[in-house]
């Protein structure tokens, strides 16, 4: 609920705006009164309101000398300064002060109604970017007031999940993502470090039916049901907004742990950590698995070096070894056959190469596969298979997403569709559009829902995300509202106004060739 602080010296007044608050406003709530400014300031040292409602001519400080120290102490305060009085010059000054609106006595409960609900749109969306930015200081670690938790996180206890499709994110390369928040009337929160996660912030008083396990596995089937793997992590017990911080940093460590790459996963948070207790997680090392590969790396046997890494994949597919096992086990390994002098070198690239590898490959064989070209055009001197490095051998490929964009398109598909490896398809996804290959289908996607709402006939939300390639309405909402700016209903909002002679604001999204990112 809004917060409204209300200053007058009649206290039948503030009795009359309280009931009309109170019946015909259930989303506003009065937490203070004053009967003068003075008195008004010292309730607002004590706890900042939403909004003021102050009558004009009061003693000791009146409400034009109220709402301009407001305006200047605490301007995201909304000021509704209620006059007995009609000459312009009063409401000169009000403007001057900053108010949000002007009310004339007798207040009538509509004229009120309809100011509060006015008011109440500019306050859901300043709430909406506070929760959004308080939601990502909490998943970047960075302290965040308990007060403004509480006052935007109102609810009693919340329940918290972390799902990632794929793998985690890059690590070396940098984030080349979109950051994903959730929209402004969602009752679920929501934040993703790029478009393959989302921190979900479930409230506990809004989950009736179902179990929030129930609501988070649907969630992955809706959303993400074409993805080559998900990697969820659940907290089944519930907790205060406080420890939100703790609760964050515990769910990306547990998934940091946990992804296996090419399975798909649903764990409880619960239960891993009393795995790890136990130590029962079945991730540690075994010092065999290396035992033999580094005695082929002594020797110099170059051959049995190769076999003997396709063999350890075999093993660790076996085993599900997870994606930040695996990584570094090959850092390890070309660690070691770089000091055998078994490399002609350690490229600064080979860390990107790793890193997208490991982001995009859809199954540990596809690491295994490329792991084994790369150590075989190294350590053996193959040549690398010579390929179309061109700029119009790059637009076949980006043609080809672009014609079909409304299916499920993946690095994969890519990589069998053209004959390339994931490692030669990402370089050139980096040279010719200076960006990634998610971020280039990204903002096709989206440059391709808006070609359909600018037609500016009646479609469906749900029809654009279809024709876009995102099955899932909200989802598509997401990512279009983080790459546009606005939401899908807002955007085909502003096309409609922009067909009756209004004029829309923002340019064309860049395409695969322009990203200029």
């Amino acid at each position: 609920m809004y917060r409204i602080l209300v200053v007058d010296d009649e206290p039948a007044a503030i009795k009359h705006i309280c009931n009309i608050i109170a019946i015909k406003c259930p989303q506003f709530e009065v937490t203070a009164t004053a009967e003068h400014g003075q008195e008004a300031l010292k309730r607002l040292e004590e706890e900042t309101p939403d909004i003021l409602i102050t009558d004009v001519k009061m003693p000791v400080m009146d409400g034009i000398a109220l709402a301009e120290r407001v305006k200047e102490r605490y301007p995201e305060v909304l000021s509704l300064v209620v006059s007995g009085y009609q000459e312009f010059e009063y409401a000169k000054a009000a403007i001057r002060s900053g108010v949000y609106d002007y009310l004339l006595k007798p207040i009538k409960p509509s004229a009120l109604q309809n100011a509060l609900n006015s008011m109440e749109e500019v306050l859901a969306e300043r709430y909406a970017r506070k929760r959004n930015l308080l939601m990502k200081s909490l998943c970047e670690k960075n302290s965040v007031d308990r007060k403004l938790l509480e006052r935007y996180f109102p609810a009693g206890k919340y329940y918290a999940a972390l799902v990632r499709r794929n793998g985690l994110p890059r690590r070396y390369s940098g984030n080349s993502g979109f950051e994903i928040f959730s929209g402004r009337d969602e009752k679920i929160y929501l934040y993703g470090r790029d478009e393959m996660e989302a921190m979900y912030l479930y409230p506990e008083d809004i989950l009736f039916y179902k179990s929030f396990y129930q609501i988070i596995s649907e969630t992955i089937r809706r959303e993400h049901g074409n993805s080559n793997y998900v990697t969820g992590i659940i907290r089944e017990t519930p907790f205060s907004i406080g420890r939100a911080d703790n609760v964050f940093l515990e769910l990306y460590q547990l998934l940091d742990s946990s992804i296996v790459i090419g399975a798909s996963q649903i764990l409880i948070a619960e239960e891993l950590k009393e795995d790890k207790r136990k130590g029962q997680d079945g991730q540690e090392t075994t010092g065999g698995e290396f035992q033999a590969l580094e005695n082929y790396i002594q020797k110099g046997q170059r051959e049995k070096i190769i076999s003997a890494v396709a063999e350890l994949f075999d093993c660790w597919k076996r085993t599900k070894r997870t994606q930040m096992y695996v990584e570094a086990q090959v850092r390890y390994l070309l660690i070691l056959m770089d000091k055998s002098g078994l490399l002609s070198g350690m490229e600064q690239s080979t860390e990107r190469i790793l890193d997208d590898l490991f982001f995009y490959a859809e199954d540990l064989d596809e690491v295994s596969d490329a792991i084994q070209n790369m150590l075989m055009q190294k350590i053996k001197k193959e040549p690398a298979q010579q390929k179309m490095d061109t700029e119009e051998f790059f637009k076949r490929i980006t043609g080809y997403m672009e014609r079909h964009l409304s299916e499920e398109l993946s690095m994969g598909r890519l990589c069998k569709e053209f004959g390339l490896s994931p490692t030669y398809l990402n370089k050139l996804f980096r040279k010719y559009s200076g960006s990634s290959f998610n971020k280039c289908l990204t903002l096709a996607r989206i440059q391709c829902a808006r070609d359909l709402m600018d037609e500016g006939t009646s479609v469906y939300v749900k029809d654009v995300a279809a024709r876009a390639g995102y099955n899932d309405q909200f989802y598509f909402s997401r990512i279009f509202a983080s790459v546009v700016g606005v939401s899908p209903s807002d955007y085909m909002e502003r096309v409609q106004n922009q067909k009756k002679g209004q004029e829309i604001q923002g340019s064309q999204l860049p395409m695969f060739e322009d990203t200029g990112l």
